[in-house]
């Protein structure tokens, strides 16, 4: 076993394989800046002048009209899907910098573009295809400040900003899909390229941890759980496992917990800011029957060890999907054609249902937790620099702490044979497009047999743990009944592979589906919610039946 790098210790020369040509900005600075996004687009431009297995894209054009690259690693190249599709590889998405001041995933994800590219790690392009995103807030990138305290340890020296151009933080957008950003995302890789395997790196700012990467899973109940569960107890183990052994880097659950108690009692996802809402576009491609995994660094950690996790943890999910990729394909499609069979089957007698609410509950065994019980804020002598000081060296290995690292469903409701909609809300329609899911308009008048829900409670409310954001919060019930729509009214046929996006998406008691994210607020105010009792625009049926 190699050595643990409990704090600011990296091996000596662990990057410096490659000519100064080209090394990335941190590691000609001595880690003490980072790219700005014209900088990664002259570093990326140099190694597909030299390189054959660089394929690059367009991701989107971002609010103040900067292009944010994405870039298809594969050999022999390709540049679509279809070609893709013949090499029966396995895709991976990687993409760094949702939260440009966390850097570190930047600066890896291009370290590793430059290992693969130029030849160190290409054997992984025997059974990978690999596409990445460096910088997926390029306008979060360009906002630069200088601060006397931070979050993070100080390095960069000067740092991005979290939200994008349109002050959102993006991570918070994967269900309204309103930024530019997401928007590309789900056209151009999630749509398009359809990866079995999404890794959105993050950093989690101030911590008490003694890890150098925290990992999650997507943790959103109504997903089908053989994708999550295969994520969080076998492919996250295994790279745990490997990275201890190759790189030295202690690796875990993502969670945290309350600073103010020691010994730790709880080892809690909702302290760490992570909740099993899929408005985190992890959690949300988890709808999508793929793998997807989020990795926070601790902040407060230098900026050389923070990438170094970084890359670590991207090198270690390559090498295992590289081993296990057949295994992976496997199990996505099982997936999608298990959801498909069970909507033909069970929809219809009204007995399949699935989860509208949930939360973390403990993990059947308790966790041992490696933390510092110090923590304090210091000016450094000489300086106008405050120091967030957490601890230094091997921290302490607490036994026997609550792991509450388990998602559950709380609440269930029917899953439809299908959904109708009247044909004026296009705004409901066009989102569920964006998101894949295939909705089509009725040519002939039906007659459905299924449920509607009665609004009782309209509620407008503000939500947010870093901003505050709008969103709508209904209370009622379901009745059961038989109702007729026009032609031209929209239909989803629940039997497609996004299922689970369709009914986290329109069911009234999901908090943050459309509903939660105000798509419906203009039809049911028009009704008179907020005064009286309404009917729910969208109709889940179990039956339906052409009217003659």
């Amino acid at each position: 076993m190699g050595k643990i790098y409990w704090d600011k210790q990296v091996p000596q020369n662990w990057n410096n394989d490659w000519d100064m040509e080209y090394w990335t900005i941190p590691e000609q600075t001595e880690y003490t800046r980072t790219c700005s996004h014209i900088q990664m687009l002259e570093y990326i431009s140099k190694l597909a002048w030299n390189s054959e297995y660089m394929h690059i894209e367009r991701l989107f054009i971002s609010d103040l009209r900067r292009v944010a690259p994405l870039v298809i690693l594969s050999n022999p190249r390709v540049k679509t899907p279809e070609e893709a599709k013949e090499t029966d590889k396995t895709i991976v998405y990687i993409q760094g910098n949702i939260h440009p001041s966390e850097a570190e995933g930047k600066e890896a994800v291009l370290m590793l573009m430059r290992d693969i590219a130029l030849g160190k790690h290409n054997y992984l392009l025997d059974k990978l295809i690999i596409i990445l995103a460096p910088d997926f807030n390029p306008d979060g990138n360009e906002a630069w400040e200088v601060k006397n305290t931070s979050t993070f340890s100080g390095t960069p020296h000067i740092q991005s900003i979290r939200h994008n151009a349109m002050d959102a933080d993006v991570n918070r957008d994967a269900i309204k899909m309103e930024t530019l950003n997401m928007q590309g995302l789900y056209e151009n890789v999630l749509n398009k390229w359809d990866p079995m395997v999404f890794l959105d790196l993050h950093s989690m700012g101030r911590v008490q941890h003694g890890y150098s990467i925290l990992y999650a899973p997507s943790y959103t109940p109504t997903a089908h759980p053989d994708p999550r569960q295969y994520t969080q107890y076998t492919m996250l183990p295994a790279i745990k496992e490997k990275a201890e052994q190759e790189y030295g880097c202690m690796f875990y659950t993502h969670a945290d917990y309350d600073w103010d108690k020691w010994p730790p009692e709880a080892w809690d996802p909702v302290a760490g800011g992570y909740s099993v809402e899929a408005k985190f576009i992890v959690n949300a491609v988890g709808l999508r029957n793929r793998l997807s995994i989020l990795t926070e660094t601790p902040g407060h950690v230098g900026f050389e060890k923070r990438i170094y996790a970084s890359y670590a943890f991207c090198h270690c999910l390559l090498e295992y999907v590289h081993n296990n990729g057949a295994e992976i394909q496997e199990l996505c499609h099982k997936t999608d054609e298990s959801i498909i069979k069970e909507i033909m089957e069970k929809a219809p007698t009204g007995e399949l249902r699935n989860w509208v609410e949930g939360e973390y509950t403990e993990q059947d065994q308790p966790c041992d937790l490696y933390a510092y019980p110090n923590r304090k804020e210091e000016y450094i002598p000489g300086t106008s620099i405050i120091r967030h000081w957490i601890g230094e060296g091997e921290p302490t290995l607490i036994k026997g702490v609550k792991d509450l690292t388990k998602p559950i469903g709380t609440h269930d409701s029917i899953t439809p044979r299908g959904y109708v909609f009247p044909e004026e809300l296009t705004n409901v329609a066009e989102k569920l497009k964006q998101h894949g899911v295939k909705v089509t308009q009725l040519e002939y008048p039906v007659q459905l047999e299924g449920y509607e829900y009665i609004v009782d409670e309209f509620e407008e409310i503000k939500k947010g743990w870093i901003r505050l954001y709008e969103m709508t919060k209904l209370a009622g019930g379901w009745f059961k009944t038989t109702k007729t729509y026009p032609a031209g009214s929209y239909h989803v046929d629940m039997a497609q592979r996004l299922a689970n996006v369709a009914f986290y998406c329109l069911e009234p008691e999901v908090g943050d589906g459309l509903v939660g994210w105000n798509y419906f607020n203009t039809y049911l105010k028009s009704r008179g919610a907020e005064q009286n009792s309404v009917v729910f625009p969208v109709f889940k049926y179990l039956s339906l039946m052409k009217i003659r």
